[in-house]
């Protein structure tokens, strides 16, 4: 990633929350309005980069093999949660 691609995200940041800042009040938003905002950004591609982000042949096949991975573990039926916050899966 650039500098130049950091600068211009983290521009479009100041400029979207200053926009909802000077239109209204956080009182007067509704709730999830702000998600709804990014969120619509995202669909659009109004505000992306121009330039393509690839992965290395290396990190692809990683990624890959990760998911692949992924089906052998099987989903438990619901999650503890210990003292120290810490989940752990049970199926029983």
């Amino acid at each position: 990633m650039s500098i130049n691609s950091i600068a211009a995200g983290l521009s479009l940041i100041f400029l979207f929350n200053a926009g909802s800042a000077l239109a209204e009040s956080p009182k007067e938003r509704t709730l999830g309005e702000d998600t709804r905002r990014w969120l619509e950004l995202q669909r659009s591609g109004s505000v992306a980069s121009s330039t393509r982000q690839t992965v290395s042949g290396p990190v692809a096949h990683e990624i890959h093999k990760r998911y692949v991975e992924s089906f052998t573990h099987t989903i438990p039926e619901y999650f503890k949660m210990n003292q120290d916050g810490i989940s752990s899966g049970s199926s029983n």
